[in-house]
């Protein structure tokens, strides 16, 4: 007998392809170890910094009757899965019966974040000071979210920031050291010496950046890379 099963849950979408009618007495494979085995394999594939996992598979379809695996099933991640707050995990059989069927799980763990402790708008600098550290429970893995102060060093904020958010990646940029239209020093290393000059900049720059700067001498247009808020350094002037 072939089964061929694909489910998922949480979509309201059931395919089940035809199949052979088992016999009354023949055994169904357990739809909570399938959900079970779901779950197990999302904390398999988390990071192992996520903090406290919680992870629940969608209730299956208790009509849906699958022949027993002649051995465990196998559970995956289908390509280009990402561990989200939602994520859909594929349970086949390759041992006797033939199936495979996607179970929808929900995702969230809990783990200290920084969080704002006060309102922010954009384009500001953060320190230490503007944060604190939080256990908080997230949806998806707590990877998503910035849980160290160090992670501040050299950035700013991208937007207005409420206080209480919870920091992302996302809503951080480099901080600008250097803005067009500011005069600068370009420091210049020729054969072994540091040369000075005066230049302004082309555009704005953050931290081991690269922008143009125009000397104000020679009106000589160079390329260099931003090393504080004004210097920049070239390799030749």
């Amino acid at each position: 007998m072939t089964i061929f099963v694909k489910l998922l849950v949480g979509t309201g979408l059931l395919v089940i392809a035809p199949f052979a009618r088992a016999a009354l007495n023949e055994p169904y494979q357990s739809l909570s170890a399938i959900q079970s085995l779901a779950e197990q394999q999302v904390r398999n594939a988390a990071p192992s910094k996520t903090g406290i996992l919680r992870v629940q598979a969608d209730n299956l379809d208790p009509r849906l009757h699958l022949a027993v695996c002649g051995n465990e099933p196998e559970a995956f991640l289908p390509n280009g899965m990402n561990l989200g707050p939602r994520a859909t995990v594929g349970v086949r059989c390759n041992q006797g019966a033939q199936w495979t069927i996607y179970v929808a799980v929900t995702i969230e763990s809990e783990a200290p974040v920084l969080v704002l402790n006060r309102a922010m708008t954009h384009d500001v600098p953060l320190t230490s000071a503007d944060v604190e550290v939080s256990v908080r429970r997230l949806p998806g893995l707590s990877s998503g979210y910035l849980n160290d102060v160090s992670q501040l060093a050299g950035q700013s904020t991208k937007r207005e920031l409420a206080s209480g958010i919870i920091l992302t990646p996302g809503m951080l940029q480099p901080t600008v050291l250097i803005h067009r239209g500011q005069q600068v020093t370009v420091l210049a290393s020729v054969n072994g010496l540091e040369v000075r000059t005066e230049a302004v900049a082309l555009g704005d720059g953050s931290a081991s950046s690269r922008i143009r700067v125009k000397n104000l001498a020679t009106a000589k247009i160079v390329e260099g890379i931003v090393d504080t808020s004004s210097v920049v350094r070239v390799d030749l002037l």
